[in-house]
């Protein structure tokens, strides 16, 4: 592993490129979302709950007046391929591109042995953590590739990749979205202008964090705003080089990576 010293973002780090977040409600979403809107980013905020979407939207409007965000109000639990067309064939007519994507959302319910793991569970948890990502990546793939330098980064757990018991489906779902991006960088190679990347945000405070350390103390995790530096180096041209690599969060300032 090596360790990557991050650039501090710019206002126009991300002018003229449109990021798509998902889970953007959420703890991390909103710290993702306004991070690309403060370095000019056109952000386009999706998640299920949509009075979160509609708070997040008035926010960075006020903190980012010149920024146009856009809200796509969208359950990835029931979501249909049909619904990730629709949404392709939106982004196409109003800016005909996409230059990154951010897989955020994810779903945990609790940690139980396997014996215990109802079926609708298991399949909640493939649905919204592995199957949601591989259905938009492919419906927004003709529009990444309308951009010269696009990013894809899916957001991993460093506790349910370790194999560990009581993980159950969210660890299966988080260990197979690491093969999956990977293998997209690799079929992706050839091409250059898609790079495909695994970004761990480490113990980061956040109800999903709570809900699988429940005992956990919150003034030893870390601060969510740590990640704006990573999420814009990610999504932006000064990481265009990578692909297929793992961006684990050490601080503010400094990320591990490897392949």
């Amino acid at each position: 592993m090596a360790v990557l010293t991050l650039p501090t973002p710019a206002g126009d780090t991300l002018a003229g490129r449109v990021i798509v977040i998902t889970g953007a409600a959420g703890v991390l979403g909103k710290v993702a979302a306004k991070a690309c809107a403060a370095s000019g980013a056109q952000v386009v905020l999706l998640d299920k709950h949509i009075p979160g979407l509609e708070s997040l939207y008035d926010e960075i409007q006020a903190e980012f007046p010149e920024s146009r965000p856009a809200i796509f109000p969208l359950d990835l639990l029931g979501a249909t391929p049909a619904h990730y067309q629709q949404l392709a064939q939106t982004l196409k007519e109003h800016y005909g591109k996409v230059d990154g994507l951010l897989h955020n959302a994810a779903t945990l319910d609790f940690l139980e042995p396997v014996a215990c793991l109802e079926p609708e569970r298991w399949f909640g948890s493939l649905q919204v953590n592995l199957n949601a990502p591989y259905l938009l990546s492919r419906s927004l793939l003709p529009l990444l590739q309308k951009s010269e330098d696009a990013s894809i980064v899916f957001t991993s757990d460093a506790s349910a990749r370790q194999n560990k018991a009581y993980w159950g489906a969210y660890g299966v779902s988080k260990v197979a979205l690491e093969a999956f991006a990977k293998i997209l960088a690799q079929e992706w190679q050839a091409n250059g202008k898609i790079r495909s990347n695994i970004l761990i945000p480490g113990p980061v405070r956040s109800p999903l964090r709570h809900r699988a350390f429940p005992a956990e103390s919150k003034k030893d995790l870390t601060d969510p705003n740590s990640l704006v530096k990573l999420y814009v180096y990610l999504l932006s041209s000064q990481s265009r080089e990578m692909s297929g690599e793992t961006f684990i969060f050490q601080d503010e300032d400094h990320v591990l990576r490897s392949r």
